[in-house]
């Protein structure tokens, strides 16, 4: 019982190192807002609409 419960926990420690900390851009401009990743206007149903 007691080395399950330490491989569990074993398991879970190194999952939340390996995983770290969620992050967020840098910065939450909107300047690239409804524009691909190329930079290119969005077409179709990803299009920005006024």
């Amino acid at each position: 019982m007691k080395l399950s419960a330490f491989f569990v926990l074993s398991l879970l420690a190194l999952t939340l190192v390996a995983c770290g900390k969620p992050t967020a851009p840098e910065s939450a401009t909107s300047e690239g807002y409804g524009t691909t990743h190329e930079g290119k206007a969005a077409e179709g149903r990803n299009e920005v609409k006024d």
